[in-house]
């Protein structure tokens, strides 16, 4: 679109950015106010009432003025006006609005990050997180390593990394629990029709994610210089040994000890040549409720009932 390209760089960057804030919302929450314009980038009234104006003008089928609450929200003909990339738009609802352009950032020569593998593409993110936003139900078409593909109804709650890709977590209707789902086996997803969403479905209701558990990381026993990953971990020596606390979701514990390949064994029998760190507060996690276990297995060693020493 060269033309609307052609207007948009006749604007000034600050309303380019506060444009492309009202955009973003529309997309990945589904609703906007002028409110959370002005608060955002400290805006009076009447600037915010031109931003809206400006956008309403450039794209017309892209919002309505419901008058009940006064917000602004998405339309099913919405497009666009500017490309979110999605490791952007990530890091965005993870840490908040900060440039306003959500292009991918140019890196430097000097510097180089590893390569991502596993962002999802906007076409999903994007109404995951609405559905989030608005406290919805969906439908999505879901590819799994046991199952093949399903179909599955779900109130997703939110969006998180476990390192090497991003899920969501979601009250999954048919097993009437709360799952982990990633975001790159989602083939697609709609609204669904079903019945309205419940509060034993919602985040609250989530007993793993409201759980909040302290992992305290040592260099693995087995190690000759444990001094070295201390270091690289930036451990404090407490009581005579190095150690790090980690504070961290239920829901999310076996994924990171997986991610940065804890030991997670009682007697830290697994090799300390492949696994430099140890749990060693293992009853941190078996000391859980059973309706919070359940991702703790995928930690390396990990046994809710270890065998004696």
């Amino acid at each position: 679109m060269p033309a609307l390209s052609a207007q948009l760089s006749s604007h000034s960057h600050a309303q380019r950015e506060r444009l492309a804030f009202i955009d973003f919302c529309l997309q990945y929450h589904g609703s906007v106010g002028r409110g959370e314009l002005m608060g955002h980038f400290g805006t009076a009234v009447a600037s915010g009432t031109r931003d809206f104006t400006l956008y309403r003008e450039l794209a017309p089928n892209n919002l309505e003025l419901r008058h009940e609450d006064k917000r602004y929200y998405r339309k099913d003909s919405f497009q666009a006006l500017f490309e979110h990339d999605s490791r952007t738009v990530l890091n965005i609802l993870a840490h908040g609005f900060g440039n306003g352009v959500t292009t991918e950032a140019a890196s430097a020569s000097f510097c180089e990050d590893a390569p991502d593998l596993s962002t999802p593409s906007p076409d999903i993110l994007a109404p995951l997180s609405r559905a989030i936003s608005q406290q919805q139900a969906i439908k999505i078409h879901y590819l799994s390593l046991s199952s093949g593909s399903s179909e599955r109804t779900l109130v997703p709650h939110s969006l998180a990394n476990n390192g090497k890709r991003w899920y969501l977590r979601a009250y999954d209707r048919k097993h009437e629990s709360f799952r982990d789902f990633a975001c790159m086996r989602i083939v697609g997803v709609e609204q669904s029709e079903s019945p309205a969403v419940q509060s034993h479905e919602q985040q609250h209701a989530d007993q793993a994610w409201n759980t909040l558990l302290t992992l305290e990381l040592v260099p693995h026993p087995g190690l000759a210089y444990p001094e070295a990953i201390a270091r690289d971990y930036g451990m404090t020596k407490q009581h005579g040994h190095y150690s790090l606390q980690l504070t961290t979701r239920a829901a999310r514990a076996g994924y990171l000890l997986r991610y940065w390949n804890v030991d997670a064994s009682a007697n830290h029998h697994l090799p300390a040549t492949e696994h430099h760190l140890w749990l060693r507060n293992v009853s941190a996690l078996t000391q859980q409720h059973s309706a919070v276990l359940s991702n703790f297995t995928l930690a390396p060693g990990f046994n809710k009932e270890p065998k004696p020493i």
